[in-house]
């Protein structure tokens, strides 16, 4: 298993951490996945598709395709917020990966 933690901050603040063990050669059932959590450090919080809100989210996704596609789809989707929203340098921390 390898991972890699993120902190990105600004106004708020954001810490990604990456966990997966890799491309394993097919389905799910191969063994690969990859997980995603995104965690606010501040005192900002997501919503909830029921309204709730919650200072975490996480995802996790098995299989080669599965991960792929996670990846190319997290890659698109910053692109377009910048493009909508519009880019701002924002500093970024790197911690140590553990």
């Amino acid at each position: 298993m390898t991972s890699a933690v993120g902190e990105f901050w600004d106004a708020s603040a954001l810490r990604v951490r990456v966990e997966t063990n890799g491309l394993q050669g097919g389905d799910a059932g191969h063994g690969g996945w990859a997980e995603v959590t995104i965690q606010f450090l501040t005192g900002d919080s997501f919503e909830t598709p029921d309204g709730s809100h919650t200072q975490e989210i996480h995802f996790k996704v098995g299989g080669d395709a599965e991960i792929s596609t996670l990846a190319a789809a997290l890659e698109w989707a910053g692109a377009q917020l910048k493009d909508l929203a519009g880019a701002r340098a924002v500093p970024v921390q790197q911690p140590s990966d553990s």
